[in-house]
């Protein structure tokens, strides 16, 4: 079966972020067709969604204005789920399987699904050519997306998960018990692992460079604001000693302030805000793998680790645009000093072949190397700036001419970490991109809150 993991769902905890399910009800029996070893759990709180709070997520699927008397129970928690292989998964409870049926008998009258037929006990169609749906008289399950030859496999995977009891399925995880803690109208708890890899570098901060990921989880209630769609999250693990690992590391992160939070534009795929002693933000950033390998194309012969030392304030790591291959990155930070800029003239000597430093401007330089090319600098009031080309060098110092909405940047300032997620950034590379815009309402912004 297609691999669609969060890596896709990305963008997205939406993404990203925006996956999988459980909580408790009056008839648990569907949450038993959620697969115990699922990577990725979030609840949804169906009556929440049907009020308009993430618009469109229910009735874009049914491919209706009202879906309240389709045979589904909406009193009840809606599940989406992450499998092991990386499909998404939805489950829901269901209170008429006749309903059920004649309903999606009249969406593929409308060409919208396939004709309902029966395998094994049970009543499937395929809905917009890509998710397998499977219904019993008391649960639905959806799996995908998939392609048409994939089909049948997934069949079997359904009838499997219909049919398995609560040895098998989630109920009694700690994952599930997690989740069932959150007080939130859609809670979510996900293995790092199953985000993408740039966000879960954000996520992993502070866990040890030789950590197991799977064992990094994340913990969220989601709200739905004017104008984005808010992660109050926290990093832990099962693991004990990796927990208090974690939780010390968020010691190092001091309240924002409204610094650098105007600077960046709406249109930017991704970015982080902080305010730290970069000489312990160091320590946590030598353990995370994925924010080394984003540094490594420069570090080669600029020393990053001295820059980040020097820093104490706030700072915003700003990903202007997404691209698979190569990461661009924007970065300010308020400075301790400028000290670093004496070892320029070394650096300049110690750059790899094939690459050089030239002076750029008073206190600012371009590393340029096989086509990249690294603008750097200080200003007179020691704010460090950089970026790919000249133009996000400078403007990441300046109030962004259409920035994040005052109601972000307020939602920003004040906590210790925040990541915001553009979703129209990756909503073209993502098989269900739209599908993940529908579900958080339409809105373009996902802002992940450290608690």
């Amino acid at each position: 079966m297609k691999k669609i993991a969060l890596k896709s769902f990305g963008t997205t905890i939406a993404l990203i972020l925006v996956l999988s399910v459980f909580s408790s009800c009056a008839d648990e029996d569907y949450v038993n067709a959620i697969p115990g070893n699922c990577t990725a759990l979030a609840s949804v709180d169906a009556s929440a969604l049907l009020d308009g709070k993430t618009d469109g997520f229910i009735n874009d699927f049914f491919n209706t204005d009202d879906v309240s008397d389709c045979g589904i129970d909406w009193s009840s928690k809606l599940y989406l789920f992450e499998t092991v292989e990386g499909n998404i998964g939805l489950a829901a409870k269901v209170d008429d399987d006749g309903k059920l049926n004649e309903w999606f008998g009249k969406l593929s009258n409308d060409g919208y699904c396939k004709a309902v037929s029966e395998y094994n006990g049970y009543k499937f169609t395929v809905v917009k050519d890509s998710w397998v749906t499977g219904f019993s008289s008391g649960a639905l399950v959806v799996l995908g997306p998939t392609l048409p030859t994939q089909n049948a496999e997934v069949k079997r995977q359904i009838v499997n998960l219909l049919e398995q009891g609560e040895d098998k399925g989630v109920k009694d995880t700690r994952m599930f018990a997690k989740l069932d803690s959150i007080m939130a109208p859609v809670a979510v708890v996900a293995q790092a692992n199953a985000l993408p890899d740039k966000f879960a570098a954000m996520f992993s901060v502070g866990a040890p460079k030789d950590a197991d990921v799977s064992q990094v989880m994340i913990s969220a209630g989601i709200e739905n604001s004017d104008d984005c769609f808010v992660v109050y999250g926290e990093t832990f693990s099962f693991n004990k000693a990796l927990d208090a690992q974690l939780k010390d590391s968020r010691k190092i992160f001091r309240p924002i302030t409204e610094t650098y939070t105007g600077n960046v534009p709406d249109t930017a795929a991704m970015g982080v805000f902080m305010n730290v002693d970069g000489r312990q933000l160091i320590n946590v950033l030598h353990s995370n793998k994925t924010f080394q390998a984003l540094l490594a194309g420069v570090n080669t012969a600029i020393d990053m680790d001295n820059i980040i030392k020097s820093i104490d304030g706030d700072v915003a790591f700003v990903l202007p645009e997404y691209a698979k291959k190569h990461t661009y990155i924007q970065m300010c930070a308020k400075l301790r000093s400028k000290d670093f800029l004496e070892d320029i003239d070394y650096w300049k000597k110690s750059c790899p072949v094939g690459s050089k430093i030239v002076n750029w401007d008073v206190d600012a330089y371009c590393y340029v190397n096989d086509g990249m090319s690294y603008f750097f600098g200080v200003t007179k009031d020691l704010q460090f700036y950089s970026g790919s080309t000249e133009s996000y060098a400078r403007n990441i110092l300046s109030k962004a001419a259409d920035p994040l909405s005052a109601e972000i940047q307020s939602l920003i300032k004040g906590n210790r970490l925040a990541l915001f997620i553009n979703v129209n950034s990756f909503v073209s590379h993502d098989g269900i991109g739209k599908l993940i815009k529908s579900f958080i309402g339409g809105k373009e912004t996902v802002l992940y809150i450290m608690e």
